[in-house]
């Protein structure tokens, strides 16, 4: 895996894709979510789907960004997309204390919504952080 550790907001290539890691803070929610849904739209994805891509992104990143790091403990999130064998891929990971501790302020909805609208939709914490996995199918 490739990383950009600079947090610069260029996208490192992949094989099928790309890796960018960002400061954990609000201003890359944005940035994710844009690169992602450019990402989708240019490997065929129609709008409806490039619309589902954005929210799922922004909903990962979002609790990422809010939930991941104890208050004034700096970090950075990561996200991964791939197109390979008709699925798109996309994977947000932090290296947080994971979002299963404190006050979670409606956390959720926003896994509720990724789970409705992604074609697998899977979260692992593996003591070195949360990562989401979200896929659909490019049609």
């Amino acid at each position: 895996m490739v990383i950009d550790r600079r947090g610069t907001g260029e996208a490192q290539p992949t094989l099928r894709g790309f890796e960018m890691t960002q400061p954990a803070v609000p201003k890359t929610v944005t940035a994710f979510r844009h690169r992602a849904a450019v990402f989708a739209a240019e490997r065929g994805a129609g709008p409806d789907l490039v619309h589902d891509v954005s929210l799922v992104v922004t909903e990962a990143a979002t609790n990422a960004v809010k939930y991941a790091y104890p208050p004034g403990q700096a970090g950075t999130v990561e996200l991964s997309v791939s197109a390979e064998d008709g699925w798109l891929t996309l994977l947000i990971r932090d290296r947080g204390t994971g979002f299963g501790e404190g006050p979670s302020e409606g956390l959720g909805l926003g896994l509720m919504l990724i789970a409705r609208v992604t074609d697998h939709f899977k979260i692992v914490q593996d003591g070195a952080g949360t990562q989401v996995l979200m896929r659909f199918v490019l049609a």
